[in-house]
């Protein structure tokens, strides 16, 4: 089975919601890129915010998470977004409201209310980390930020969106044993972390450590076997490539780390496939190295990634339009599009 789309009635720019440590959705476009080029179910076991899920715009799709409150959120989005935000709606912004909300026993709360409270929490805590303690307690302290906690038309685009979804609380091995032959799955797990300092892996009261990478590696393993197509992100570290050595791996230059004089790891991420892909880029910088017009393949990549990320998927189906060419209205657009909305750029013949 081939690369779906949304429905007619489901059509709009479906995007993340909300901001989530670890989240990819700078990177959607990238990922999207390197996308088997055909494949029958989409599956997210650690769903985040699902920006990938959002980029593709996959009519068959099924979304899972370890955080049940990250589950039960985009449950009720898919529900009934106008009620969740009518909750909002009433929920001040101040830390008195914030650490009352914060303190409260998810288990004590309907499910809508626990959706917005997690919008809430993720909008109004502390550079908009999700983090709990051992017990299961969000910790996250207030953020005094002075923002909307949801934009209308993004909140109904992701409800439309997911409707075609099935989003269930799991753990990643049972999704990774769901999908069949021809099926893609994409796991972002908890990262391994870049130095011993590091702590952004309790998004539940559990941990996801190093067993659970090799856990994670052996079941990707055994889809694998499967025909099932598999790709995986994690940090650029010693251990990653030890631990996932059985599978493809391509750098990607990630934006913690603009300035281009930096080549610190955590500038990168690695990205794990069971087929062969490369990620544009990457070949680009590599060809600039081999014709002598830079020394450094990484330095090369991050200026490339400056020079020519991605446009917004909506100026480009806007101006194909324009021009007569075919496009989707929603999901992946074709690369000789992407290609010919660039010529025209270069050449003044765009509104951009």
């Amino acid at each position: 089975m081939g690369l779906q789309t949304m429905s007619s009635n489901q059509q709009g720019e479906g995007k993340s919601f909300l901001k989530w440590a670890g989240g990819k959705t700078r990177y959607a476009d990238q990922l999207a890129a390197i996308a088997p080029p055909s494949y029958g179910r989409y599956f997210e076991p650690f769903m985040g915010s699902a920006a990938l899920f959002f980029e593709l715009g996959h009519a068959d799709s099924s979304l899972s998470d370890a955080n049940p409150e990250l589950v039960i959120c985009f449950q009720q989005v898919a529900k009934d977004p106008e009620k969740i935000m009518a909750l909002l709606d009433e929920m001040p912004n101040n830390r008195e409201f914030y650490n009352a909300e914060r303190s409260k026993s998810p288990e004590d709360l309907s499910d809508f209310d626990r959706a917005a409270r997690v919008i809430y929490l993720n909008k109004t805590g502390f550079r908009g980390l999700w983090r709990v303690n051992r017990k299961g307690g969000f910790n996250v302290p207030y953020g005094a930020y002075d923002r909307p906690y949801y934009n209308r038309s993004t909140l109904l685009a992701a409800s439309a969106a997911l409707q075609s979804a099935e989003i269930q609380h799991r753990d990643f091995e049972v999704a990774l044993k769901e999908a069949t032959s021809g099926d893609w799955v994409y796991l972002d797990p908890p990262y391994i972390p870049l130095s011993q300092f590091s702590d952004f892996k309790r998004y539940t009261a559990g941990q996801f450590g190093e067993e659970d990478q090799r856990r994670l590696a052996s079941a990707m393993l055994e889809a694998s076997s499967r025909g099932v197509h598999v790709t995986m992100t994690n940090s650029d570290t010693p251990l990653a490539l030890e631990i996932f050595s059985d599978f493809h791996v391509a750098r990607m230059a990630t934006r913690r780390d603009i300035n281009l004089q930096s080549q610190s790891r955590g500038s990168w991420d690695l990205v794990f496939t069971n087929y062969e892909c490369s990620l544009p880029m990457r070949e680009k910088a590599t060809s600039l190295v081999d014709a002598g017009a830079s020394e450094d393949e990484d330095l090369a990549l991050f200026s490339l990634q400056q020079e020519e990320a991605t446009p917004k998927p909506s100026e480009v189906r806007a101006w194909a339009r324009g021009v007569g060419l075919e496009v989707s209205a929603r999901g992946r657009i074709r690369p000789e599009i992407i290609a010919a909305w660039r010529a025209a750029q270069s050449n003044g013949e765009t509104d951009s």
